[in-house]
């Protein structure tokens, strides 16, 4: 969705919402001596502030603070939600590109409240507190440098394709730019099983990039960035189908939302259809992986039941 607000682009990393400039994705916590570190660390890449906020009103009023009073056409239309995540704002001003990059962080999402920024963004469907290979500050580390990749103008918005582009370009820079000897394989692992959880079940599709992700950091061919939005499209439906026919209520919970992606899984590749896609038996595989992973006592515990 595209806005005139203010003449620029507002991009929400995980549902891709274009408002103001770009909203783009950020979050988990920090102390403020630690926002205070990172945003230094960020310095590097440009001119770039992180700025928490205590619910929309505070939002509205720091964002009139930093860019002034009538420069936000309609704000509470543009505004009229705000994502759960944080959020990115740059663009241009009176016709001018915007100086600085403001990463807009909730208050919420900081430290002192002990989330983790992976469990909030997957909607705490795995859990509050998740395993990782690394750990929850490199993961949220990685989530604002790919924040930071969006600060400069050729991520300024665009087509679905161009959006798809951008996430992933920002993934592989935050990527390159935190990877090294000590923790590279873990961080891979930790973010591609967070991107292909989102790209199957959360994500609108310009920020499908799981498979993208993952086939970068395994040196492999990359997919058409078309080709990847409509394979996770069509697993999402497989999931959606499979967990209504289970559920005992009206939605599915997220024990029966593992179970039919563990069910899928076993199925793929063994019966003709839809499930016998390459790219589909791949995304299930991995998303099942993706859930063991991060949180492999949910995971086991319901495995365990389906086998019984």
């Amino acid at each position: 969705m595209h806005s005139d607000a203010m003449n620029g682009l507002v991009r929400n990393s995980l549902q891709g919402i274009c408002l103001i400039g770009i909203l783009v994705l950020t979050s988990t916590t920090i102390s403020h001596a630690q926002t205070e570190q990172l945003e230094a660390e960020l310095r590097q890449f440009g001119d770039i502030e992180l700025i928490a906020f205590e619910g929309r009103g505070d939002f509205l009023r720091k964002i009139d603070t930093a860019l002034g009073p009538g420069n936000i056409k309609d704000p509470d239309q543009t505004f009229a939600r705000l994502p759960r995540s944080p959020f990115t704002v740059t663009g241009r001003q009176n016709g001018q590109a915007l100086t600085t990059c403001r990463i807009f962080v909730p208050a919420g999402l900081t430290p002192e409240n002990n989330t983790e920024i992976f469990a909030e963004l997957m909607r705490n469907w795995f859990g509050t507190n998740l395993n990782y290979a690394s750990n929850s500050d490199l993961t949220y580390r990685w989530l604002i440098f790919h924040e930071a990749r969006h600060c400069q103008p050729d991520h300024f918005g665009g087509d679905v394709l161009k959006d798809h582009r951008d996430e992933h370009e920002a993934d592989l820079f935050a990527f390159n730019k935190l990877a090294n000897t000590q923790n590279r394989d873990q961080l891979a692992i930790d973010i591609t099983a967070f991107r292909m959880i989102t790209s199957a079940l959360i994500a609108r599709p310009s920020h499908m990039t799981g498979l993208s992700l993952k086939r970068a950091l395994e040196a492999r061919t990359p997919l058409d960035a078309s080709v990847e939005m409509a394979a996770f499209q069509t697993v999402r439906a497989m999931i959606n189908r499979r967990a209504k026919s289970i559920a005992t209520a009206i939605n599915p919970t997220n024990r029966e939302l593992i179970r039919a992606i563990t069910e899928l899984r076993k199925e793929a590749g063994q019966e003709p259809g839809r499930s016998s896609d390459p790219l589909t038996v791949e995304i299930l595989i991995a998303l099942d992986d993706a859930i063991a992973h991060l949180a492999p006592a949910l995971h086991h515990s319901v495995a365990n039941v389906s086998a019984n």
